[in-house]
């Protein structure tokens, strides 16, 4: 941790003498309202990852990218396609709303949390990360925020693409893409594989866990008339991942096991905008499907399948001819289904189905008084068939003078309690409580945006956010003698600062870094409040890139401060709550265009070869090596 600031340091003395002016581009964005913003025009807290970004770093997983965005803590339990799970400044994994191509992609069979490990950065063109309370725009999942993933469209011209990578873990790693554009319209169609033998989950053994993903993506848009313009997206993932079952006899950690799961998800959207003269209406409809089959020695043990159908109309109505205010009504209506299958057993019959409908009414109205200030105010009311109606709010600012930008935002947020919560069903270790509440959250944050010079400029952002009837789903039920969900009594607290500073020193070489500082804390039995598990306290990153003629190389370095996990050691020893010690991850990669359309790239992940665990018995791959290339036409 002190050599990161310590380079952090040196980058604010060596750039601050820098001077040249760069061109200074708008950046919209489509996540921080429900219209389109610029990122200087909003007061949320915004990170934005484009598809430049994506090629420099070489990651995979598109989690390994979202690592360097402030706030943003990773956890992942094994190798590739192990359960990797995104914590915004110090919020619940399913706290995090995320949409892929407007589609709420949330499993409702999985916590309603998404599946991070099964999303490649090879069909992504953008992602955007608004952190705060977004419930009054997006309803209950977005209680700590918002990450929006835009996969790829097509450009104007027809196009083909392809790429092929293989490296260490016995990887193979393939895609492509075939895009047509015409007069009026354009459709995409990506398709890619990824295979890699893995590496050992359990600290013992030599048992190697592998994974298996096949994801296609569609999407098209068609302009109809002058007014009508629509739009559709699909997507289809098939993915088998390796696992190992809990030693609960001896050691209560991961063992060797002839585990897998094997599961498909389903993601569509259409929809249809139509603008008047001043009226501008979208009516969409989005549809995820999910199924999760759990397979040991050969047999399947339990299937867990998830649902969404829903339908969204929006109007936006600009109140005077500038734009200077702006006015959105929406209603957006979804239902829910959640199906358990398995072997009944004298504990009880795991085999159900449930459904949960809400309809949200959104209002949102946006106001710019002058150059310098723009204002919004939101509010959403939430109707649900299983809990009472709630209503949630949200007010930003951002106000710029000379070369400073001022911004804050205070919101408030609300999460349902998830079907596996309430509902689910895993004989000797959980039962769901039926009885739960929602989750209620407070938050606000204050921030400063600040060039010192053209090529230099830094961000801070101070945060805090309370959390009612926080939502414990490892209650030991001593009637049971396993565990169970229960609201905790008394408020959880998340506040913290986040920094980050870009630089650009010349034309060739671009720098950006930032830290963030989580005291996330919740009740315990007694009313103290204790740290809550899996978040670290210290949060930063670096990112040196350096591109000089056809050749482009970047260094990207991670740091995960300590921070607390629970053990569950074998019955009747209770539970114990473990510190994991701090790790730091250095990755490395190069690319150089052979051709305008043939390039090589090769990377080198975890280049010191830590040794480190996010999850306290759940091992993680080495030091690995990768190579590829890639061709367009």
């Amino acid at each position: 941790m002190p050599q990161i600031l310590a380079v952090i340091a040196l980058l604010l003395i060596s750039t601050s003498l820098l001077g040249q002016q760069s061109e200074d581009i708008e950046t919209i964005v489509v996540t921080a309202s429900r219209t389109p913003v610029s990122i200087d025009d909003s007061g949320s807290s915004i990170s934005v990852i484009t598809r430049a970004d994506l090629e420099r770093w070489q990651s995979i997983q598109i989690a390994d990218v979202i690592r360097n965005v402030p706030g943003v803590a990773v956890s992942r339990s094994g190798p590739l396609g192990a359960q990797t799970q995104l914590r915004l400044r110090g919020a619940e994994a399913n706290h995090v709303l995320v949409l892929i191509d407007g589609v709420e992609a949330n499993d409702p069979a999985f916590g309603d949390e998404f599946q991070f490990e099964h999303l490649t950065t090879d069909q992504i063109e953008r992602v955007e990360i608004v952190r705060g309370p977004q419930s009054a725009l997006w309803g209950s999942d977005a209680v700590a925020g918002v990450i929006n993933v835009i996969t790829r469209r097509n450009p104007s011209a027809s196009n083909i693409s392809g790429f092929l990578e293989t490296g260490s873990f016995a990887t193979q790693h393939a895609g492509g893409r075939i895009g047509v554009a015409g007069d009026g319209y354009d459709v995409g169609l990506d398709a890619g594989y990824l295979e890699a033998d893995g590496t050992n989950i359990s600290r013992e053994g030599v048992e190697n866990d592998g994974y298996k993903n096949t994801t296609v993506n569609l999407t098209g848009r068609l302009t109809a008339s002058e007014h009508l313009h629509l739009e559709f997206f699909a997507r289809h993932t098939d993915f088998v991942k390796q696992f190992d079952a809990i030693d609960t006899i001896t050691t209560g950690r991961p063992i060797d096991a002839d585990r897998l799961s094997n599961a498909a998800q389903s993601y569509f959207s259409t929809n249809a905008s139509l603008s008047g003269t001043r009226l501008q209406q979208e009516l969409k409809l989005t549809y995820l499907d999910t199924l999760q089959n759990s397979v040991s020695d050969g047999t399947e043990v339990s299937a867990f399948g998830g649902e969404k159908l829903a339908l969204y109309y929006q109007a936006n109505l600009p109140l005077t001819a500038s734009d200077s205010q702006h006015l959105t009504l929406a209603v957006d209506h979804e239902r829910a289904d959640f199906s358990q299958q398995g072997a009944a057993t004298p504990f009880g019959d795991p085999n159900q189905e449930q459904r949960l409908q809400t309809t949200g009414y959104v209002f949102e109205y946006r106001v710019a008084p002058s150059a310098a200030l723009d204002l919004s105010l939101s509010a959403r009311y939430d109707d649900s068939s299983d809990f009472d109606s709630v209503t949630t709010f949200r007010f930003t600012g951002s106000y710029a003078f000379k070369r400073t930008r001022l911004r804050g935002s205070v919101g408030t947020g609300h999460k349902s309690p998830t079907f596996v919560e309430r509902f689910g069903f895993f004989p000797d270790t959980f039962v769901g409580n039926p009885q739960l509440k929602p989750e209620h959250s407070r938050g606000w944050e204050i921030g400063v945006e600040q060039p010192l010079t053209e090529r230099l400029s830094l961000a801070t952002t101070y945060f805090n956010e309370q959390l009612e009837d926080e939502i414990d789903g490892f209650v030991f039920d001593p009637a049971r003698a396993g565990f169970t969900a229960a609201n905790v009594a008394g408020r959880s607290k998340r506040e913290g600062i986040e920094f980050s500073v870009s630089a650009q020193p010349s034309q060739s070489l671009d720098l950006s870094a930032s830290y963030t500082y989580t005291d996330s804390t919740q009740p315990d039995d007694a009313g103290k409040q204790i740290a809550e598990l899996r978040r670290p306290k210290h949060l930063a990153s670096l990112n040196i890139n350096y591109a000089v003629g056809r050749a482009n190389i970047n260094l990207n370095v991670t740091y995960n401060g300590t921070r607390y996990d629970l053990f569950f050691p074998p019955f009747p020893q209770p539970s114990e709550r473990l510190q994991l010690a701090s790790y730091r991850l250095v990755n490395l990669a190069a690319s150089y265009s052979i051709s305008p359309r043939v390039s090589l790239f090769g990377r080198i992940e975890n280049l010191l070869d830590e040794d480190y665990e996010d999850v306290f018995g759940f091992n993680t791959p080495g030091i690995g090596t990768f190579i590829g290339v890639r061709a367009q036409h």
